[in-house]
């Protein structure tokens, strides 16, 4: 995690700032309608990635039937295979879209998490090549993009609870759970909103939490070489050095960190569809 030695920010400060700042696209006088393209364009482009190596994956698998899997391909039917098994052990109810649907968010989840491992001031370096003042490569440090995201299986868990339990029967776990008498009612309806509202709040943050504090404790790390330069005397060599280990260390670490928030938002998605999909009460 290199430090800048050729564009030396004027405080610490002003790094972290620079390097927590997005590229903003705002319509009109409102700060509410401004886009950070930087989080929608890496977003889409890993998308996009995701698609077509899964595409070509899947055609290579039809085109060798038969033979060992090898390369990509063999990583992404292990991939599939590990949610489909999943998904089989959490979801007892016939639905051809939550396997999909997990295999999406997990392998979307960990591209954007994976480029927290970029070095910090290599974005830095892009940023000077294309004139652009601010620039975020990792878009679940964006709350934007997380809460989207769990807002969006919020809305697939309300339609899936309407389709299984329909209007009335959704309803009466609003104002008849966990209490059974029309006088608790009211209370039944606060505690149920609650805990509705919970679920991709709690999906969101979780995921940006632990991701912004990843990504701040890299930049944290890169001010070790902030100002000394090149290693050309001792105290800039213990920098330098003290710097290298720590990124190592941490980046090490790390990766278990965006495995694991990627499996975690994908196997919670897979209970939240599960329990709408639960008719038992």
């Amino acid at each position: 995690m290199a430090a800048e030695a050729a564009h030396e920010p004027g405080s610490v400060n002003e790094y972290i700032q620079h390097h927590l700042s997005y590229w903003n696209w705002q319509f009109g006088h409102s700060p509410f309608w401004t886009l950070h393209v930087d989080s929608l364009l890496i977003s889409g482009g890993l998308g996009l990635l995701f698609v077509i190596s899964f595409y070509f994956a899947a055609r290579t698998a039809r085109r060798r039937a038969g033979l060992a899997p090898s390369g990509f391909q063999s990583f992404a039917e292990l991939l599939v295979e590990t949610v489909d098994g999943q998904v089989k052990d959490s979801f007892h109810v016939e639905n051809p879209l939550i396997a999909p649907l997990a295999i999406t968010i997990f392998s979307l989840i960990l591209l954007m998490n994976s480029l927290d491992l970029l070095p910090v001031d290599v974005v830095s370096l892009g940023e000077r090549a294309t004139g652009l003042k601010f620039f975020k490569a990792v878009p679940t440090t964006d709350l934007n993009i997380t809460l989207g995201m769990a807002f969006s299986v919020f809305l697939l868990v309300q339609y899936y609870n309407v389709k299984m339990k329909g209007v009335r029967g959704y309803a009466s776990e609003f104002f008849m759970h966990p209490f059974n008498t029309i006088w608790l009612s009211w209370f039944n309806f606060i505690l149920k909103s609650i805990e509705e509202i919970a679920k991709p709040v709690s999906l969101g943050l979780r995921l940006f939490g632990n991701m912004y504090a990843g990504e701040l404790i890299f930049i944290l790390i890169a001010l070790f070489a902030l100002g000394q330069g090149w290693p050309t005397h001792l105290g800039a060599v213990g920098a330098w050095l003290t710097q290298f280990v720590l990124s190592f260390v941490w980046g090490v670490f790390h990766l278990l960190i965006i495995t694991l928030q990627a499996f975690i938002f994908m196997m919670l998605t897979i209970v939240y569809l599960s329990m709408a999909h639960d008719t038992g009460h």
